[in-house]
C-alpha cells in the first residue's frame, strides 16, 4: 500500500514540476527583446547625428546654438 501513494506522489509531482518547467520556458521566451537589435540602435544614432551636423550647418543651427547659450547664461546668472 505504501509504495502506490509514494509511487503516486512521485508522479504527482513530476508532473506538477514538468508542468511548472515548462510554462516558465515560455514566459522566458515571451519576455525576449522583440524591439530593434543592436544594429538598428547603430543606425538610429547614426541618422540622429547627421541631422544634427546637417542642423548646426545651417544659420537655423547658428540660431539654434544661440537660443541654447542666451537660455543657459540666463540661467548661470541668476535669471538676469
Amino acid at each position: 500500500m505504501m509504495k502506490d501513494a509514494t509511487l503516486k506522489a512521485v508522479a504527482t509531482t513530476q508532473v506538477y514540476i514538468g508542468h511548472w518547467a515548462n510554462t516558465r520556458v515560455e514566459k522566458m521566451k515571451a519576455r525576449r527583446d522583440r524591439g530593434q537589435g543592436a544594429i538598428e540602435y547603430v543606425g538610429i544614432t547614426i541618422l540622429v547625428v547627421a541631422i544634427v551636423v546637417a542642423v548646426m550647418n545651417t544659420k537655423m543651427g547658428e540660431s539654434i546654438a544661440n537660443k541654447f547659450k542666451e537660455k543657459i547664461n540666463q540661467v548661470l546668472n541668476g535669471g538676469a
